[in-house]
């Protein structure tokens, strides 16, 4: 029977490159998308670009956490949470899948030298445990991925 710990990584692994019930992985779902159309806002003022960054914002804390840092912290919709990016060329639009990729990477290394004890332990800095967080994580690059699939599928149409 697999630990909790090891659900979640496996959850980690297949929402981002691998093969997810629910359709497309977040990274071949970002290499579908063309790089003129990452800035444009349809429903809202978040570009896929920007949606992009956020995910990575995200990781960034949480792996930042895992090492043990308590300072770094990300104020919902202020500080560190919603950047405003602008994608210039497909090399930009490249790095910035190339960061995403480096964050789960990192990611999942950390993870990889943990148990189910760090599940219980208390997010440095914060009020709650790692658990809630990390058994998010996938559903929080799922959740913006559905936003990025309407994005590219309004300049389709």
């Amino acid at each position: 029977m697999k630990s909790q710990l090891e659900i979640i990584i496996h959850n980690l692994k297949e929402s981002f490159d691998g093969k997810p019930w629910y359709g497309i992985p977040v990274m071949e779902k970002l290499n579908a998308v063309p790089w003129q159309i990452v800035n444009d806002k349809v429903y809202g003022d978040k570009s896929i670009a920007v949606l992009v960054q956020h995910i990575i914002n995200w990781r960034i804390f949480v792996w930042k956490k895992l090492e043990g840092d308590s300072v770094y912290n990300i104020i919902i919709d202020g500080e560190n949470d919603w950047d405003n990016i602008y994608i210039n060329n497909e090399e930009e639009w490249n790095t910035l899948k190339n960061t995403l990729q480096k964050t789960q990477d990192k990611l999942l290394q950390i993870l990889d030298k943990k148990t189910d004890q760090l599940l219980e332990e208390q997010v440095p800095g914060k009020a709650y445990a790692f658990g809630p967080i990390l058994t998010s994580i996938a559903q929080h690059d799922i959740y913006h991925l559905g936003q990025i699939a309407m994005l590219n599928s309004s300049k389709q149409s």
